[in-house]
């Protein structure tokens, strides 16, 4: 019942600062229970459909994994059907955007909630270890909306010009707050602090995979100093979440029969999320044919990551959610050891090391394979091993949510890529480093605060 109270008094204030200013005079019932306890802000950061489950969508939907049939792309939600082909006006007049905006930012207010009560809750919880898990979490959570908002409504980070337009930062629950648009280097200083700051709570690991831990933290601080391409910055982090955990599937433990063949909550799971639309890529999307016949013959991923069908088309099969989740096979959208492996392999190819990346790869990729049929890769020099790990990274982690922040940090340092999308015989492209890369704030958030919108 309190859990209930909870909820219903968040869901009452949000849809309070979610309308129009005149609106704001409203007080929540007086007979709702307001969070007051470190046991009722840990029940609000505990409900994972707000706070794991909401994970924007766009970036999928704009990346290159994937396309659609005809008659399906004809029947995707307006947005999703524009942002697919890149269009300039991706909200055709729809007025918001639940999934992509509103989700994050709930997500947003409800770690504002916690973080603003549980100092107060704090003299009586005598910084338990409860109180810092609330703490932290809270701290994390917040950090990782503004960084999945970020990789849709701003430019790529550059070290050239990180003077751009950043995001709103809401850093209270007041609903008094004022909505204005941070500098982008601002947005990145605020993500970093969080989750620098969240460290000193959390523990190494987690309760459950749902909640945050120090090693996610490291983890999501690796991917954020990785697309800000401060690759010595990425490699600390990466290599202290792998020293916290750094658990590897065997893929040859797997069952290739099964609907999902990789289970959910696995012991790769560093942080359990998911996306909030699942762009019907297990159910209707089909597998970018370039992508799916990287894989080599005795790679197991060719098999457990996809199902073809017998016009020899290959769909997504591979979530890491286990298709447990919800009513269908949402997207993976957390954090795994597997791409902190990459993330490491990565950084150390770019800062020299090219034996110690090679390792990293190796031992992944050795995972994968078939029995008794990998060969470890060797790289010459930095630009062979920055390319096997650039390629084993797209076919390790397709339909996560991170093609298109690899494309953004990837293309903004020079690799050209375009993207292309057939709809029907028409064709559609995105030039690297095209304004498109940024999608359009939703019209109602420009309408009520005023701030600028991108340009497209």
């Amino acid at each position: 019942m309190l859990n209930y109270k909870i909820l219903l008094f968040v869901f009452t204030v949000f849809a309070i600062i979610s309308c129009k200013k005149d609106w704001i005079e409203i007080k929540p019932n007086k007979s709702l229970d307001v969070p007051t306890s470190v046991e009722d802000f840990q029940a609000l950061l505990d409900n994972s459909p707000i706070m794991n489950d909401g994970h924007p969508s766009l970036g999928e939907v704009s990346a290159d994994n994937y396309y659609l049939p005809y008659n399906i792309w004809q029947n995707w939600g307006s947005v999703n059907r524009y942002a697919s082909i890149w269009e300039s006006d991706i909200y055709n007049n729809l007025s918001t955007d639940n999934t992509n905006w509103n989700f994050s930012y709930r997500q947003v207010f409800y770690a504002n909630i916690a973080l603003d009560g549980i100092d107060a809750a704090g003299s009586l919880a005598d910084n338990s270890p409860a109180w810092n898990n609330v703490k932290g979490s809270a701290l994390y959570y917040r950090a990782d909306a503004f960084f999945n908002i970020s990789q849709l409504f701003t430019k790529p980070y550059s070290l050239t010009f990180p003077d751009q337009l950043g995001i709103p930062l809401r850093l209270s629950a007041d609903p008094n707050e004022k909505t204005t648009r941070a500098g982008l280097q601002d947005t990145y200083d605020r993500i970093l602090e969080d989750l620098h700051n969240a460290i000193a709570y959390l523990p190494d690991t987690a309760l459950h995979k749902t909640r945050p831990s120090r090693a996610a933290a490291y983890a999501l601080l690796s991917r954020v100093y990785l697309t800000m391409q401060n690759f010595s910055k990425s490699l600390l982090y990466a290599d202290s979440s792998l020293k916290i955990y750094d658990s590897l599937l065997d893929y040859n433990t797997l069952k290739t029969t099964v609907a999902n063949p990789i289970p959910g909550l696995n012991k790769e799971v560093i942080f359990q999320a998911t996306i909030a639309d699942d762009l019907q890529a297990t159910l209707n999307c089909i597998v970018d044919s370039t992508l799916y016949k990287s894989y080599a013959a005795n790679d197991l991923r060719k098999q457990l990551f996809y199902k073809v069908n017998a016009a020899g088309q290959a769909s997504f099969i591979g979530t890491y959610t286990g298709g447990t989740v919800g009513t269908g096979s949402k997207a993976f959208g957390g954090l795994a050891t597997d791409e902190v492996y990459l993330t490491r392999a990565e950084c150390y190819a770019r800062t020299g090391n090219v034996t110690a990346a090679m390792n990293d790869l190796n031992k992944l990729l050795s995972k994968r394979w078939k029995t008794g049929t990998f060969v470890p890769f060797t790289a010459s020099n930095t630009n062979e091993a920055l390319n096997l790990i650039l390629e084993e990274r797209r076919k390790e982690t397709p339909f996560r949510g991170l093609r298109w922040i690899d494309l953004r940090r990837l293309n903004s340092e020079g690799a050209n890529i375009t993207l292309t999308r057939n709809i029907n015989g028409q064709l559609y492209s995105l030039a690297p480093n095209s304004p498109r890369y940024v999608l359009p704030i939703p019209p109602d958030v420009i309408a009520i605060s005023g701030i600028p919108q991108n340009e497209r």
